[in-house]
């Protein structure tokens, strides 16, 4: 186009000499009045010479244009100038004539001002701030021009001499690119300006008043940003445009990963000492008994508080948690935590096997009592240790014990003052052997009594529990002697028996309405009266289904009490089942209604325990699974602790649970039994299991969990299940044969007004509730 352009001023050259001859040969025909010549060839070269330069004009324009913007740098390069001059030559050539388009010229001019319009894109592109030196070389490289990035002489002349617009495709993929990788390099800045301004927030640490240290405070914040953070690092190692920041992006993933696990161990580290420092350091009594975890726990605590000092001065978590040896430290200060723990544990464990009660404490609440030389110190937890003893009875100085006090301020001193002398174990366990002595003397001689004092007498002067048992104990000789009796030709027997437990029971429902009684009276004789009412409603049935003779089923199946002359104890009979009488002191805690469904669930608890079984009351909310296992365990006077089950229970849990029944011989109700997971269960199944051989083999130690333990022979298991709610699984098969099962209903609401309206001293109760 250029050689044309010059021909174009040479022919336009030539064209002005020929039209000038022209000019003058007209005006020579003129003169001489010679025909006028028209030169027609002439015109037609004219008009031609006249159509290429308009063309010739707007490539020279468009050239020139071109020319003066090759000169601008780079950095000063203003994109929208060669767009707004590029789109005016555009829309000019657009304009043309078609005559002029149809010279081959114009085609020409056409394609470089298109070619140059579709390379400013490209231009536009280039001028990304996203693009790198890197970019750059591989432009170079595809497009084969090579030349110098220096700012100051990299003009736009440099790109028009690659014809961009030929490799449009490579440009918008290497500029594509260059955006990704931007996005990955900011990422990364971001990453490294969010940890180089991210804090641990230390702050002291205080034990009541007192100043313990420094420690970390929440870092869910900062597990939070780690793993937003470590999402986006794991996004950005997925990405094909990650390869110019590989190096970077592993080291962060792998900085991220350092700081989880420092922050995941250190926050473990703190927790256990701040557990374990409460007992070693706060605790002399403790470092005197382990002296050894004492000394290594000194060790840790130092340790520990020069990483928080070093911490405090430094908070910032990069620096804190990539210092040289952080990790490893903090992983050698966890492993010792851990067997500090252990000891402290084994400790814990021989206190238990010394007095078994202590396995129904928390770990804190035994270390409250074994972290203090104060007797007194076990007061608060008495009713955990023992089933309704609220309080030990102690003298002024607490050295000896007087006796117990029930959660209803019922008390009884010890036939013999106990001393607080030695470990707490030791004498909390003559304390508890005490205990048994004490009631079970106490029983003999309120027995004894029984028939030769008034009634209502007899009750004011004794415990409660040893009311309803001696009761019992005299209700049971006397059907029994009735029997007797009857046997003898007495067929009147049963039903003037039958006389004497209404007025019995009429006697104690005028005494209840006697105000002038104390709180403990009334109480007792409440109890009473609903053992009463029950023992009247067994002889009324008796006396209507004329059962005379004591081998009957309707008598056997009855809850019954001994003195046996030849034990010289209290025995309990019921059915083929054959039981020791507890002597754990009950207080005032009332006793349930005793109802036919009642009776049902008692006959199937006993039989299960003849049997060394268990027994799994089953059945709708609110129907007394619970209640009456417990209201069994208080006639029986044994120990029942409850249990609420859930997922969170695990089988080590259990297992301490079970060792603490078995060397007890508590009995342990372990409610909705069925929400704990499946997998914990079939562990469960094989501890149970070994209990029950134990005991059917009639061992005094057996062992449980890798341990060698005693094993009381009174222990009882029981499970409640509320079937068919939503979170309860099914028990395994194995599971299931350990257990007797009794189906409980809803009760018989009626009975149990009467019954209570009775022992609050309406004699007409029948016809009250209706």
């Amino acid at each position: 186009m250029d050689e044309g352009l010059e021909l174009l001023d040479e022919f336009k050259a030539t064209l002005g000499a020929c039209v000038r001859k022209r000019e003058q040969l007209g005006l020579a025909q003129k003169l001489f009045n010679l025909p006028m010549q028209g030169y027609p060839e002439l015109s037609e070269v004219e008009a031609s010479l006249r159509d290429l330069g308009v063309v010739y004009e707007l490539y020279r324009e468009q050239r020139d244009a071109r020319a003066d913007w090759s000169v601008t740098l780079w950095s000063e390069l203003d994109i929208s100038v060669l767009e707004k001059g590029m789109e005016d030559f555009d829309m000019r050539c657009k304009k043309m004539p078609k005559q002029i388009k149809a010279l081959r010229p114009y085609n020409r001019v056409e394609e470089s001002i298109v070619g140059f319009l579709n390379s400013l894109p490209l231009i536009q592109n280039l001028k990304n701030e996203a693009l790198r030196e890197r970019h750059w070389r591989t432009l170079m490289d595809t497009t084969g021009i090579q030349f110098d990035m220096n700012p100051k002489t990299f003009t736009l002349q440099r790109l028009f001499d690659m014809n961009l617009d030929k490799f449009e495709d490579k440009i918008n993929e290497i500029c594509a690119g260059a955006v990704k990788e931007l996005n990955i390099e900011r990422g990364l800045n971001d990453i490294a300006d969010t940890w180089r301004l991210q804090r641990f927030d230390v702050v002291k640490y205080f034990k009541g008043t007192q100043e313990r240290g420094l420690i970390l405070k929440s870092t869910d914040e900062i597990q939070q940003t780690l793993e937003d953070q470590t999402m986006n690092l794991s996004s950005m190692m997925s990405s094909r445009f990650v390869a110019p920041f590989i190096e970077l992006t592993q080291k962060w993933e792998k900085l991220m990963s350092t700081i989880s696990e420092v922050i995941e161990v250190w926050m473990k580290v703190q927790a256990k000492w701040m557990y374990l420092e409460a007992i070693f350091i706060g605790s002399e009594d403790i470092r005197l008994q382990l002296p050894e975890e004492a000394k290594r726990f000194d060790r840790i605590h130092n340790a520990f508080k020069k990483i928080m000092s070093e911490t405090a001065k430094n908070p910032n978590v990069l620096d804190s948690c990539s210092a040289e040896g952080r990790l490893d430290t903090l992983q050698g200060l966890f492993a010792q935590l851990e067997a500090c723990q252990k000891s402290l544990s084994d400790y814990l464990e021989t206190k238990r096997c010394a007095f078994p009660r202590f396995y129904f404490l928390s770990d804190d609440e035994l270390l409250q009592i074994l972290g203090t030389s104060d007797p007194t110190a076990v007061q608060e937890h008495m009713l955990k240790l023992y089933d309704n003893t609220a309080a030990l009875t102690f003298d002024r100085t607490g050295s000896k014990v007087l006796g117990m006090v029930s959660s209803e301020k019922e008390s009884f001193p010890f036939a013999t003052v106990q001393l607080t002398e030695g470990a707490v174990e030791s004498w909390l366990g003559v304390v508890e052997a005490e205990m048994i002595d004490t009631l079970r003397r106490i029983m003999k001689e309120a027995t004894y009594y029984y028939p030769s004092t008034d009634r209502v007498e007899w009750l004011k002067k004794n415990l409660g529990m040893v009311i309803n048992t001696g009761a019992q104990i005299w209700w049971t000789f006397e059907v029994n002697d009735v029997f007797d009796k009857v046997r003898k030709g007495d067929k009147m027997g049963m039903k003037t028996f039958a006389t004497k437990n209404h007025q019995q029971l009429n006697d104690l429902i005028v005494a209840v309405r006697d105000t002038s009684g104390d709180k403990l009276t009334t109480k007792r004789i409440n109890t009473l009266i609903i053992i009463d009412v029950h023992a009247r409603d067994i002889i009324d049935k008796f006396v209507r289904d004329s059962v005379l003779d004591e081998r009957e089923f309707a008598w056997e199946s009855q809850l019954r009490f001994y003195w046996d002359r030849e034990v010289d104890d209290v025995l309990i009979r019921q059915c083929s089942g054959l039981f020791n009488f507890g002597y754990e002191y009950q207080g005032l805690n009332g006793r349930l209604v005793i109802t036919p469904l009642t009776d049902r669930c008692y006959m199937t608890c006993t039989q299960a325990l003849h049997y060394r079984l268990g027994c799994a009351p089953a059945g709708p909310a609110g129907t007394g699974k619970t209640e009456t296992v417990k209201d069994l365990s208080k006639a029986m006077a044994l120990q029942c602790k409850v249990f609420c089950c859930g997922e969170g229970l695990d089988f080590r849990a259990m297992g301490s649970i079970f060792s603490g029944l078995v060397q007890t011989g508590a009995w342990g109700c372990f409610d909705e039994f069925n929400r704990i997971p499946v997998e914990v269960l079939s562990v469960v199944s094989a501890q149970i299991k070994t209990i029950q051989t134990a005991l059917a083999d009639g061992l005094k130690r057996f062992t449980f969990e890798g341990r060698e333990i005693n094993c009381v022979p009174t222990i009882g298991i029981f499970i409640t299940m509320n079937p068919g709610y939503a979170g309860r699984t099914e028990l395994p098969d194995n599971l299931k044969a350990l257990f007797r099962p009794v189906v409980m209903v809803v009760p018989n609401l009626a009975m149990i007004c009467e019954n209570m309206l009775m022992s609050e001293g309406f004699g007409k109760a029948k016809v009250r509730r209706v």
